[in-house]
């Protein structure tokens, strides 16, 4: 997986540089958490994706698979 990817958006193609990727038991989904490269504000972005779509396409994430995102985080990072 690259480190950095593009994001089409209206105002243009923005580099976002890829923290983790996780895998959702709960909800049988693959999620990239990103933020913008250019931008030191800490916004950080989910997404999910499908790791066989060859278009590489992210789509919005509910309130519910954001609350499971965070839980994924949380014991990801507990280790370090």
């Amino acid at each position: 997986m690259n480190n950095t990817f593009f994001l089409d958006t209206d105002e243009g193609s923005i580099e976002c540089k890829i923290i983790t990727s996780l895998y959702s038991e709960k909800y049988k989904q693959f999620y990239l958490v990103y933020e913008e490269t250019d931008k030191i504000d800490g916004d950080v972005f989910v997404s999910k994706y499908d790791p066989k779509d060859e278009e590489n396409n992210l789509f919005d994430v509910s309130e519910e698979e954001l609350k499971e995102v965070m839980i994924l985080l949380e014991d990801e990072f507990a280790d370090e």
